[in-house]
């Protein structure tokens, strides 16, 4: 047939099968979001106020800890209130002589658990400011200082506990 002698008409009707080829598939189970951010998180637990004392406390020992890394203080007076590696890192500072101008600047405490506080810390150095994390256990009715981290220069933390 040529083109020219095509003529244009309705198309032929079509009708629905009479019996449907396929049943749909219906899924039972409503199915968990793909995306788990689509799901809200449980709120954090509310911290509780650090008591008084135990701010005391903390604030004192990090005074402490200051006056050791400055080289005021024997490293002897600090012994009881810190565990081994913390020690073996504060007498490897003081002797590489780096923190002899360190001074305190804030203290923040928070307390995760009954026998456990943890306190960041700014330090001044020169012109700069440096942070610590400390955290203090409750052991034989007083608080030892556990673990520490220290950062004293742009991209070294120094770790100990």
């Amino acid at each position: 047939m040529d083109i020219a002698d095509a003529v244009l008409g309705p198309a032929p009707l079509i009708l629905a099968p009479a019996l449907r080829l396929i049943r749909p598939l219906f899924s039972e189970p409503v199915q968990d979001p793909l995306v788990p951010w689509a799901v809200p998180e449980p709120p954090p637990p509310q911290q509780t106020e650090v008591p008084a004392r135990v701010r005391r406390a903390v604030a004192a020992l990090t005074a402490a800890l200051v006056e050791v890394l400055r080289g005021r203080r024997p490293l002897a007076h600090f012994e009881p209130h810190a565990g081994a590696e913390v020690i073996d890192l504060l007498a490897r500072l003081r002797a590489e002589g780096a923190t002899s101008g360190i001074r305190l600047a804030s203290v923040r405490v928070s307390q995760p658990a009954d026998r456990a506080v943890e306190a960041t810390v700014r330090f001044e150095l020169g012109r700069s400011s440096r942070a610590a994390a400390l955290r203090f256990a409750r052991r034989d009715g007083r608080w030892r200082l556990v673990a520490m981290e220290l950062a004293l220069d742009a991209g070294t933390i120094l770790r100990a506990g």
